[in-house]
């Protein structure tokens, strides 16, 4: 055990080195994840993940940064290529830390992550099973481990004393079902009745289930029996068997030479062209077969008939017309199944188009989407590292900013785990009649709920803007920093804080999200947001103005 430890202590060391997840073999058990080059022993906020419970699925996890763990995932008993299943435990950790997992050789192609599916969480002190919000869930290919598709899931955890768990979906172990059906057998119910058919290849006993009404158990078993019997068909062989002598003329004899060398296919054809000659002659004849107790029988009776008959031709010339309409239709069917083999086949090539053309769209989407909150990422980076760098040169004194590991905290912040969904109106943290916004910016209660019953986007955005910056703020800044083109002798003016337009942005998107959950109308939507805050900007320059001239119009006067 103490050999193992140090070898996967090891491999995680060296990171994703490795990039191989041929090397697992078995569960990790209370394995402690920790950094690159240190030594000691662990501290809070270094991770310990066991998988060796029942149902649990963790066979190897690497350490990237501080913040981002890669998880490798055991394939199923007897199957080697097929690898979907999770489920372990997380423990040791420290409070509002935030981390990213990425489940890195998943076998499915296609997963229900990328349509709103999302993982399973619970704690020791929340032991109900909840879903990790699916905006924190990514699903893609990533080329560094070997185009296998990722999961990749966000999370914070907000209790140091507890034990989280995180599964693919709800868990139903083997013994929880045994449990199950040796409660129901014990109350011996006339319905239910349970057998064993043997033994899996991990000498796991494998149950029958039959689930049936009582007075039909006898119905079923020899409904099956019967399925079993082979009833033989009609043929004139079993008849000459039988040992029954029939005086056949020369036309019978012309007939079954014929049948001889028409084949098998026209023998069979021949039986049913015989039993229909044999009721058009009852119906001439008047013949009445009701008292016949077997097909045979009636057979032998229409053929003592036949040769009771003085013209013998009729039934040679109905046959002969019966054969030809047999092949007739022979042929019809020949055709028919020739169309439908060559439909088939092009309904197949249709739908391997249909599937690569589904499948392609459906990458264009991911990709899209991909780019937008990698861009969405890249923005609140760069907002949070040198503008904040160049706002703290600047001599004009504004709200105090964060540390840049703050910054970089509530960037990678994705939802704090909570025991039940919480609304928009609840995300934001509230103390002393003050709101929380992130980054250090703290607005009004009061303001701010008179904020959320706002009616539009732009009136929205331009009273939040009011809120953060302020009027004089505001009149004095502009959104890109750049000079307009309008006036040759305009003067550019400082840019507004990036970080606090991230917020104003968050904010917005929280807004939108409760009203759609179209993709291309929120990105739509939050495409304006520099508008509208422009649009504030010139309202108030040119209510300032309005106020001069008021004034001095006033001094004139007098």
């Amino acid at each position: 055990m103490t050999t193992n430890m140090a070898e996967r202590s090891r491999t995680a060391e060296t990171g994703h080195a490795v990039g191989s997840d041929d090397i697992i073999a078995g569960n990790v058990s209370k394995y402690t994840v920790l950094p690159v080059g240190y030594c000691g022993l662990p501290k809070k906020g270094h991770l310990i993940f066991d998988a060796c419970f029942e149902s649990g699925n963790l066979g190897r996890v690497d350490h990237i940064t501080e913040f981002e763990y890669d998880l490798f995932i055991r394939p199923d008993t007897c199957n080697p290529r097929f690898r979907v299943w999770f489920n372990f435990t997380v423990e040791n950790v420290k409070e509002s830390q935030r981390v990213i997992f990425n489940v890195v050789n998943f076998s499915k192609t296609k997963s229900l992550y990328r349509d709103g599916m999302a993982p399973m969480v619970k704690s020791t002190s929340r032991p109900k099973w909840q879903r990790i919000p699916s905006k924190n869930v990514y699903y893609y290919r990533c080329p560094d481990h070997r185009k296998n598709y990722v999961m990749s899931f966000a999370f914070c955890f907000d209790r140091e004393d507890d034990t989280y768990q995180f599964a693919y979906c709800y868990p139903y172990t083997y013994t929880r079902l045994q449990h199950y059906l040796d409660n129901l057998q014990r109350r011996n119910m006339d319905y239910f009745r349970r057998e064993s058919l043997g033994l899996s290849v991990q000498k796991r006993q494998l149950d029958l289930l039959t689930i049936t009404s009582p007075e039909d158990k006898t119905d079923l078993e020899n409904s099956v029996m019967q399925k079993k019997i082979k009833i033989p068909k009609l043929s004139l062989n079993h008849v000459e068997e039988a040992g029954e002598v029939t005086d056949y003329g020369e036309e019978d004899v012309e007939l079954r030479h014929s049948k001889r060398q028409d084949g098998r296919k026209q023998s069979e054809g021949t039986h049913k062209s015989i039993e229909a000659v044999v009721a058009r002659l009852e119906k001439q004849n008047g013949m009445s077969l009701s008292n016949t107790s077997s097909p045979e029988e009636a057979f032998m009776e229409s053929s003592e008939g036949m040769n009771n008959m003085d013209d013998a031709v009729v039934p040679r010339i109905l046959y002969e017309e019966l054969l030809r309409s047999y092949q007739q239709q022979q042929e019809e069917m020949r055709h028919i199944q020739q169309e439908l083999e060559r439909t088939r086949r092009q309904l197949v090539q249709q739908a391997k188009k249909l599937k690569e053309y589904g499948a392609l769209v459906s990458e264009m989407k991911e990709l899209r989407d991909l780019n937008r909150r990698l861009q969405d990422v890249l923005l609140l980076r760069l907002g949070s590292g040198p503008a904040i760098e160049l706002e703290k040169v600047k001599p004009e004194p504004i709200e105090p900013e964060p540390e840049v590991q703050k910054t970089f905290s509530e960037e990678a912040n994705t939802s704090t785990y909570y025991p039940a969904p919480v609304p928009v109106m609840d995300k934001y943290i509230l103390e002393n009649g003050k709101v929380h916004l992130g980054s250090g910016i703290w607005v009004d209660e009061e303001k701010w709920h008179q904020l959320q019953v706002t009616q539009g986007d732009s009136k929205y955005t331009k009273n939040l803007a009011v809120m953060i910056w302020g009027t004089d703020v505001l009149k004095n800044r502009s959104v890109t920093g750049v000079a307009t083109k309008k006036k040759k002798d305009a003067v550019p003016k400082p840019p507004l804080s990036p970080h606090k337009l991230s917020i104003v942005r968050e904010c917005l998107y929280d807004r939108i999200a409760q009203e759609t959950v179209d993709e291309t109308e929120i990105a739509q939507r939050l495409s304006k947001v520099n508008k509208y805050i422009c649009e504030k900007i010139m309202d108030i320059n040119k209510s300032c103005k309005n106020e001069e001239r008021r004034e001095s119009a006033k001094y004139n006067l007098q």
